[in-house]
């Protein structure tokens, strides 16, 4: 129950205080990693382990290309987890490395003004999230459970 109240608290306090503004240049390039990670969730509806692995090393470079030090040193993990995402590794190995890249990307879309397209969607039946284009797809899309692909919900409104 504390849990809650605490993450209930400050979740009222992101949204409350509004998203912090970004460099136009950085604002950019933190775009590109999200466009760049539309590719990475597609490559989970028709799993192609290699097209997955290509896709997160393409998302991995463009974290690198981050010039925002601080934003780029909130990504430092997604980018470990970006490597372990292998054609060799099980669909849910890369599920479970994909999973923890995009809590680092809601973290980014939650703290800092990317603008209204990108959005956090979850599923509670594998308890997983994911970042989705809304603007494109705003009809969930959960790229976990290939046997139920519109199970979900939409949980940020920007």
């Amino acid at each position: 129950m504390n849990k809650f109240i605490i993450v209930s608290m400050i979740a009222f306090h992101l949204f409350a205080a509004g998203r912090i503004e970004m460099a136009p240049n950085t604002k950019k390039e933190v775009v590109k990693v999200l466009e760049l990670n539309e590719t990475l969730h597609a490559s989970f509806f028709e799993y192609d382990g290699a097209k997955v692995e290509e896709a997160a090393k393409k998302l991995s470079t463009a974290i690198d290309k981050i010039s925002d030090e601080k934003i780029k040193k909130l990504l430092t993990f997604s980018k470990t987890k970006l490597s372990e995402i292998q054609a060799s590794k099980t669909t849910a190995e890369n599920n479970q490395s994909y999973h923890l890249v995009s809590m680092a990307l809601i973290h980014i879309i939650n703290t800092y003004d990317v603008g209204e397209k990108y959005n956090a969607y979850s599923c509670p039946m594998v308890k997983k999230k994911w970042v989705q284009n809304s603007s494109k797809q705003d009809k969930v899309h959960n790229p976990y459970a290939s046997n139920m692909p519109h199970c979900g919900q939409k949980d940020t409104k920007f």
